[in-house]
């Protein structure tokens, strides 16, 4: 990385501590393809069978957001060190997530829509990364939250939503039903799981 580079670098990271999101998802682009090869690598042969690496890389991506201003600047490819970090712990929380979900919905891959069990499941997502999740709301309190939560979404996070994390479909399935590109659905599963986890901010 070139002196300008680092310079850049500095300045996209400056904008994002104070809250712009376009200058981190300039950062996170930038670093994306390393960091998407580095995913690969971590997530092995039977764990890809399973998850995606974009999923992944969503969750990384909603990490981020919340803790850049725990980011140490210590000179060239720290930024993308910290998201391997953060890629590392996700990959093995997602792993865990997954199972738990195929434990609870069994084999099939279309769960209902709308069941309390892939309720619970989105739960885990958006919840995924707060530090000091809830313990005073029972299960059947928090389903009612979500799906009033969902019913506040516009129409096309709901619809990406309801597809990638109810219904389990991947993204390339996603981006059929609705008619948009591969690229486009990851976009929009991160600007949706962002909107629920404020809509969800004080239940969770």
């Amino acid at each position: 990385m070139t002196h300008q580079d680092d310079e850049s670098t500095a300045a996209l990271l400056a904008k994002a501590r104070s809250g712009n999101r376009e200058a981190l998802a300039t950062l996170f682009d930038s670093h994306a393809q390393r960091l998407l090869t580095s995913v690969r690598a971590e997530l092995g042969e039977r764990a890809r069978q399973r998850l995606e690496s974009q999923d992944v890389m969503q969750e990384v991506y909603l990490d981020a957001l919340r803790s850049i201003d725990s980011f140490v600047d210590r000179g060239s490819d720290s930024f993308l060190a910290w998201l391997r970090r953060i890629a590392v712990n996700r990959i093995c929380d997602v792993d865990r997530r997954h199972f738990r979900t195929r434990k609870r919905q069994g084999e099939a891959r279309m769960g209902d829509l709308g069941t309390d069990d892939s309720m619970i499941g989105l739960l885990d997502v958006v919840s995924a990364s707060m530090t000091t999740p809830s313990q005073a709301i029972d299960r059947t309190d928090r389903v009612r939250h979500l799906r009033e939560a969902l019913n506040r979404l516009d129409d096309d996070h709901r619809d990406v939503i309801r597809y990638r994390y109810l219904q389990q479909l991947s993204v390339a399935e996603t981006a059929a039903k609705m008619d948009r590109s591969d690229r486009a659905i990851r976009s929009l599963c991160v600007r949706a799981l962002i909107r629920l986890r404020e809509l969800l901010a004080d239940v969770l």
